[in-house]
């Protein structure tokens, strides 16, 4: 029987769907790829493969019609394929000006495949041949404000976080720009526009701080936004927003978020009180998974089984929907990965003293002062 799959990475695919429960784990950490394996569901995990260690890898990305496993990596990395399940890899970067890579999306119209790379500086590149070949869409650059387009880290450039879609009509989408803004283009990337509504000065503490979009498929008008000041819901495809949680919530800086496939009402999202530079003073990012029932209104925390300070900040979550069951996952910067069989109900330790999985150089802050400064010195000569 095929193993069923999930994916833990900061910025790829973060939802993998099949006929029953994930038996395999691919996880994406700052010295190459892990794959994590059990036999039945709540059997322990155990690591039975490690690669691409000379990358840090920082989106995969799984695309089940073809059977191929990308993976992207930060630096000079670029994108690989595998394969074979990830036992080999080639190049997959022919065409991508940038190969420093953030995220990794899919999106199927019909028979066709559709790849979308996120890079940094801030471009995206896309390929209709499952990653033969790239091609930028430069359009993305065309709205007004790039210059104030930012990245609070070394060296202070902005990039393209993720990647969104309607389901409804596959020429529109969404661009998460770190830090910068959200983009969305309704002509398959022929033209953007940013979608400013949101912006209050006197709350966005760190501006236009965009960290990914959620879109329902039952209703693409409703989207839930994650950022560096809590979560915003826009019923009217972003023409206006509610700021539905604050810096002061309990997860303050979200990042990983979804919506529950076998309820679109439900939500979970993932991440600590506050921003990244505050970890190193408080030696812990504390980091807590949420669940609201309501889209969004109302939270309660679903951390069951899950130590009760958590340092390394949960840098990537991940969601396995099969049938009526719906596994999360999560992974931090200090090299832990979580599981849940029960969508947050019960958690349970699956690898500990990984390598760190994290987004750019986030991992940093959970290291003491020397070791800090050598990894903020390779980013600055980035």
């Amino acid at each position: 029987m095929a193993q069923t799959y999930a994916c833990l990475s900061c910025n790829g695919m973060t939802v993998t769907t099949a006929d029953r429960p994930a038996d395999r784990i691919y996880v994406g950490t700052i010295r190459g790829m892990v794959t994590l394996e059990r036999g039945p569901a709540g059997a322990p995990w155990s690591v039975v493969r490690e690669t691409l260690t000379d990358r840090h890898v920082s989106a995969l990305l799984n695309e089940p019609r073809s059977r191929r496993l990308f993976a992207a990596a930060h630096g000079d990395g670029g994108i690989a394929v595998s394969l074979d399940d990830g036992v080999t890899w080639r190049d997959s970067s022919s065409g991508l000006g940038h190969r420093n890579v953030y995220t990794l999306a899919v999106q199927y119209r019909g028979d066709a495949t559709i790849l979308f790379a996120g890079v940094e500086p801030a471009k995206l590149y896309r390929s209709d041949d499952l990653g033969a070949s790239w091609h930028e869409l430069s359009a993305l650059l065309d709205v007004p404000n790039t210059e104030l387009w930012n990245f609070p880290p070394p060296p202070h450039i902005a990039h393209v976080k993720n990647v969104a879609f309607d389901s409804n009509v596959p020429t529109t989408l969404y661009a998460s720009i770190e830090q910068g803004a959200l983009l969305k283009s309704v002509d398959d990337g022929t033209t953007w526009v940013e979608l400013e509504s949101y912006e209050d000065t006197s709350e966005d503490k760190f501006r236009h701080d965009i960290h990914r979009v959620l879109v329902k498929r039952s209703d693409p008008n409703w989207l839930f936004m994650l950022t560096g000041d809590g979560t915003y819901r826009s019923l009217d495809a972003g023409v206006s927003w509610e700021h539905t949680t604050t810096r002061d919530f309990t997860i303050g800086y979200p990042d990983a978020g979804f919506i529950d496939p076998r309820d679109e009402n439900v939500l979970y999202i993932g991440g600590p009180k506050n921003a990244p530079r505050s970890w190193a003073v408080e030696r812990a990012a504390d980091s807590t998974v949420m669940r609201s029932r309501d889209g969004g209104t109302t939270w309660e925390e679903r951390r069951n089984g899950l130590p009760s300070k958590i340092v390394g900040n949960f840098e990537a979550m991940g969601m396995h929907h099969a049938g009526a069951q719906l596994m999360l996952v999560a992974g931090t910067a200090t090299g832990e990965v979580f599981v849940s069989d029960d969508a947050g109900g019960e958690w349970s330790i699956a690898a500990t003293g990984l390598a760190p999985i994290s987004k750019g150089g986030h991992y940093r802050w959970f290291l003491d002062a020397q070791q800090r400064e050598v990894v903020e010195s390779a980013m600055r000569g980035r």
